[in-house]
């Protein structure tokens, strides 16, 4: 894979970059500033970016270095799954903060949701010396809520708090307060990303094994027969509660598990499965595509597929919902 021809050298030293970023085009701003460590590679400043807006890992991303988010000539830093579809650019995981960032003003662009198109512009506000006992990510600011997934993009999120009603059927979580932000609680989220194993190239798709056994589960649900949807586009109730108990969640979870769209887990289950080509919906079904039925019986490989497709295992596939014992034994 070639490497940026644009990239600055590493430093031999790591440096704290402070660092802004906001959402593009929202208004109020919604912005966060990050102490970052010049080490980070980009696939972990995703997972960084991720946690400190908000948002829930559940769709496509890219890094976008260049003059502006516009710029026809700029670079762009993928994911493997991407790279492997045919997407020209770096792979995200080969490149270190510090070969695009260097002084103050210097910026690099972020895609998150190739469909809702929430962009994302870092710029570097300083640039601190590091001591080595600091955190690899801290968050010291910010303003106001990430949207919800999945409601238009910055635009369609603009018109639903106009109008709440006129956001996409599930899209608002009860509760929803758009003023908010805690950074505590997203320090608290990042504390918890940097306790994660982190795959490495030598075994580490080892790591991806609980998401692997949640995947597979699904897949398996599917079956060559599909699955009927409900009129609102989701996983029948039944099918749910059977995610929750077979794969062990239920317990570390509070509420009904019932319902696709007000248990994340299993929301965010299908969306990644989907995300990677496992699964597709047609004509009010969720069906297997061809990868997926591949797969479905192969649980190593499916593995290895995961660990080359994702930066990190998902966060329902953390522990906390995804024991490495597997799933029980349906009742």
């Amino acid at each position: 894979m070639a490497r940026s021809t644009r990239a600055h050298a590493r430093r031999s030293q790591p440096v704290t970059y402070q660092v802004r970023v906001d959402l593009d085009d929202a208004k109020p701003p919604i912005w966060r500033r990050l102490l970052l460590s010049s080490e980070l590679m980009l696939d972990e400043l995703h997972a960084v970016l991720q946690q400190a807006m908000g948002w829930t890992d559940s769709h496509l991303h890219q890094f976008l270095f260049g003059e502006n988010k516009m710029d026809r000539f700029a670079e762009q830093f993928h994911m493997k799954f991407m790279l492997d579809e045919g997407a020209d650019g770096v792979l995200e995981n080969q490149v270190r903060l510090d070969e695009l960032l260097a002084e103050p003003t210097d910026r690099l662009f972020y895609r998150y949701d190739f469909g809702d198109g929430w962009d994302h512009t870092l710029v570097v506000e300083q640039v601190l010396s590091r001591t080595g006992d600091e955190p690899p990510a801290l968050c010291i600011g910010g303003a106001r809520a990430c949207p919800p997934e999945d409601c238009g993009g910055i635009w369609g999120y603009l018109d639903l708090l106009q109008d709440p009603t006129s956001a996409p059927g599930g899209a608002v979580p009860d509760g929803f307060d758009p003023t908010y932000f805690s950074v505590e609680e997203t320090n608290a989220c990042l504390r918890d990303l940097a306790a994660l194993p982190v795959p490495n190239p030598e075994g580490g798709d080892r790591h991806f094994q609980p998401a692997a056994t949640a995947v597979g589960w699904l897949l398996n649900r599917v079956g060559a027969q599909g699955i009927r949807l409900t009129a609102a586009g989701y996983l029948p109730p039944a099918v749910v509660t059977a995610a929750m108990d077979e794969l062990r969640w239920r317990d570390q979870w509070i509420g009904t598990c019932t319902r696709e769209d007000t248990t994340a887990p299993v929301f965010d289950l299908r969306e990644t499965a989907a995300q990677l080509r496992l699964l597709r919906r047609y004509r009010g079904q969720l069906l297997l595509t061809k990868k997926g039925a591949a797969l479905r019986d192969d649980p190593e490989s499916l593995r290895r597929y995961l660990a080359a497709s994702l930066p990190t295992p998902p966060w329902w596939a953390s522990g906390r919902y995804a024991p490495d014992t597997g799933p029980a034994a349906p009742s």
